[in-house]
């Protein structure tokens, strides 16, 4: 039953959700109620149009008219997380501190802002509000570390209460030596680096970028190649060059507390992000670029966290604002352009890449990214000339054969979805040959080949291959079961297919692919259900073919390609 609101329960009703967001009428002129809270309306409505910017400064109007409303708190903050409004951010902190209403994650902005001014002794207590609210309490020793290091005490105890805890644990042996280096420490701490280097694990590479970084600053170059000789990620291979280049002083950069317990925070930003707790990791990268705005790893993880968060024009922002000598100058170019291609802005990424280009026209990199951009727009012919520039200058470079084979990829593969073909064939094989145990390059030469159906032994031969090496993997899981529907292995087929489809059971082409299979050995009910299945993802030029089969069945002309 509908429950009428007359006129005068209007007003009233109103006046409660006023009364409730800006307090009592006493508080404030006659009308000044009212047209807050029209300005509550076009915030909510800001939100609602995924306008973090608009909402936060609508919010910081009235929650300074009404300072003490925790209910504006909560919203101003949350709107000012998201638009990268840190003032506004803390401000709304500190009156839901002040009514004891904090969340677990917002002593980190406390702790933050006090490090930043070096007010340790706020620093502290925020430290001791997080541990009290339990979920973040991991964090607490780590933080106190930076404290005691920043006023010239030992960190010892607090790295040492880290370490008992399994979750601080995790960034014990990084902070350990970063803590070391901040002092001045070097020569105790050699051994730990030293193995760090040896282990070569990606997830480390920030940390020796900033230890070779800070060798820099201490003039030893050859300390800070030697960290980095293993090249094992993009930005140490491009940090590098730099350094080989004679560029390793604009590089330079002693580890310090605001160093050490920015990366702290950013590393902690990363993690959330990668848990999917996008929000939080948007603090995490908010509360460690206010006590280390100038890091570019933190404009990287900044950019990243708005990205995650739906904010494509802020992430976009912080990645440009990465110079082009950065380690992660690479990197940030590709994320940036992947924003921009995420919201269909094609022309804007290629006039963005374009003046990137221009600064650095001799950079293979670039030129592989302008290929992969032009691939997703559509336009598979200037693709193929952008990856041939990239693999002729990355040929006359130090570039690995792995990375030239993904190049050479990367060119069969628009050469092949752009119809130059054998052209793509000779491509995809060139990079086989390059790297020949790679299961992408022989899934994707295997199955174009048999696609076209040609070479057809030879092409199942690469899939299997591929299969060996990656039998996990749905694609080349369909692959194979493709191969053998090909070949009239069909029953051996659906049990592939069915495999590949339990891993990936949204995907249009494993479904159209097991639904030919089913209706191959009879299973008509499964196999239209599997092509209906297949039409609800698929592109626009198959859904005619999968109209049709589920109207008519298979028929000679309706096989998937």
């Amino acid at each position: 039953m509908e429950v009428r609101i007359t006129r005068t329960c209007k007003t009233i009703f109103a006046g409660l959700i006023a009364a409730t967001l800006f307090g009592s009428p006493a508080y404030a002129k006659r009308g000044s109620g009212a047209d807050m809270l029209n300005r509550y309306v076009e915030a909510r409505l800001a939100e609602s149009t995924k306008k973090p910017e608009a909402a936060a400064v609508i919010y910081a109007e009235t929650l300074k008219a009404s300072p003490d409303n925790a209910l504006l708190a909560g919203k101003a903050y949350v709107k000012a997380i998201e638009a990268g409004d840190f003032a506004l951010a803390l401000r709304a902190v500190r009156t839901l501190e002040l009514q004891n209403a904090l969340n677990v994650e917002m002593p980190l902005l406390l702790f933050a802002d006090g490090f930043a001014r070096r007010d340790y002794k706020s620093a502290q207590l925020a430290s001791i509000q997080l541990e009290s609210l339990d979920n973040f309490s991991f964090m607490s020793p780590l933080l106190e570390a930076w404290l005691s290091t920043a006023i010239k005490q030992s960190p010892l105890s607090d790295l040492a209460k880290a370490k008992k805890n399994k979750t601080s644990a995790y960034y014990h042996e990084e902070q350990l030596i970063l803590h070391a280096l901040s002092r001045g420490h070097e020569a105790e701490i050699m051994q730990l680096i030293n193995a760090m280097v040896d282990r070569n694990e990606a997830r480390m590479a920030p940390v020796r970028i900033l230890v070779a970084r800070h060798f820099l600053a201490q003039k030893n170059m050859k300390q800070a190649a030697q960290i980095l000789e293993q090249k094992r990620t993009g930005p140490e291979a491009k940090m590098l060059r730099e350094i080989l280049a004679g560029n390793g002083k604009k590089l330079a950069q002693k580890v310090t507390p605001q160093v050490g317990l920015g990366f702290l925070l950013q590393r902690l930003a990363s993690d959330l992000g990668a848990q999917r707790a996008y929000f939080l990791g948007l603090v995490g990268a908010q509360t460690a670029y206010r006590i280390f705005p100038d890091s570019d790893y933190g404009q990287l993880i900044l950019g990243e966290a708005y990205a995650q968060a739906g904010n494509n024009g802020a992430a976009r922002a912080e990645f440009e604002k990465i110079p082009s000598d950065s380690a992660y100058a690479l990197l940030a170019n590709s994320m940036e352009v992947a924003r921009f291609v995420e919201d269909k802005e094609f022309s804007q990424a290629q006039d963005r890449l374009g003046k990137v280009i221009d600064k650095r026209p001799n950079t293979p990199e670039l030129h592989a990214l302008s290929g992969q951009l032009l691939q997703a727009s559509g336009d598979y012919s200037a693709a193929a000339q952008a990856y041939k520039k990239a693999i002729a200058l990355a040929e006359k470079s130090d570039f690995s054969d792995a990375l030239l084979a993904n190049y050479w990829l990367s060119l069969g593969s628009a050469q092949e979805r752009g119809g130059q073909w054998p052209a793509g064939l000779s491509s995809l094989k060139k990079a086989d040959a390059l790297r020949p145990n790679s299961a992408s390059i022989l899934n994707y030469l295997g199955y174009a080949q048999l696609e076209r159906r040609e070479n057809t032994e030879e092409a199942i031969s690469a899939i299997r291959k591929a299969h060996k090496l990656r039998s996990s993997s749905p694609a080349i899981t369909d692959s194979l079961g493709w191969a053998y529907y090909v070949t009239g292995e069909h029953e051996k087929a659906v049990g592939y297919l069915e495999r590949a489809r339990v891993g990936q059971p949204q995907d249009p082409t494993i479904n159209e692919h097991l639904g030919d299979a089913y209706w191959s050995v009879g299973r008509k009910y499964e196999a239209r259900y599997a092509w209906k299945s297949a039409k609800l993802f698929a592109d626009a030029e198959d859904m005619g073919r999968l109209t049709k089969k589920i109207d008519l069945g298979l028929q000679a002309d309706l096989v998937s390609p």
